[in-house]
C-alpha cells in the first residue's frame, strides 16, 4: 500500500467546455456493452466509447466524450437504421468513404479511428447537480459550424 500527500489535490476537477463547435482528434476508443438492465437496448449490446482531444484554443488537450451503440439484427428496424446513421455519419466525418461503410462488409477497427481529425459540436448540461458535456454532432476537419449534423 502506497502512502499519499493528496493536501494540495484539486477535489473541484474540470468545469465543463461551453455550449459550441471544437477542432478535435479522436484520440482513444474502447468497447464498451450496455449494463442497465432497464435500459432500451439489451444487457450486452456492443457499442463503442469514443474520446475526442480538443485542438487549439482555450480548451486545447480537453477531453470530450461520445458512444455509439450497434443495436442488434433483430432490434426495431426503424431505430437500429437511426443507430446505424449515427455511426455511419460519425465514420464519414473521420474521413471513411461511403463507399466502404456501405459496403455490407465494413470491419470497424477502433485503432484506425485513432488521430483523425473532425469537429465537434458539445451541448453543456446539468446532471445530478453537475455541469457536463454531451457530443451532439461530429463533423469533418474544418466545416463550418452551419453545416452542424446533428448525431
Amino acid at each position: 500500500m502506497s502512502t499519499l500527500d493528496l493536501r494540495n489535490a484539486n477535489l473541484k476537477g474540470f468545469d465543463a467546455l461551453p455550449s459550441g463547435t471544437y477542432d478535435a482528434t479522436v484520440f482513444e476508443v474502447n468497447d464498451v456493452e450496455t449494463e442497465n438492465q432497464d435500459g432500451k437496448l439489451p444487457v450486452g449490446t456492443p457499442g463503442i466509447n469514443i474520446q475526442f482531444k480538443v485542438n487549439g484554443g482555450e480548451y486545447d488537450n480537453r477531453r470530450v466524450f461520445t458512444r455509439y451503440w450497434f443495436a442488434p439484427a433483430d432490434y426495431d428496424p426503424s431505430k437500429k437504421s437511426q443507430m446505424d446513421g449515427m455511426i455511419a455519419r460519425f465514420l464519414l466525418a473521420v474521413g471513411f468513404t461511403e463507399e466502404a461503410i456501405t459496403s455490407g462488409k465494413f470491419k470497424l477497427v477502433n485503432d484506425e479511428l485513432l488521430g483523425r481529425d473532425c469537429r465537434v459540436t458539445v451541448q453543456k448540461y446539468v446532471y445530478d447537480g453537475i455541469e457536463r458535456n454531451r457530443v451532439t454532432a461530429v463533423r469533418p476537419a474544418g466545416q463550418n459550424a452551419e453545416d452542424a449534423g446533428i448525431l
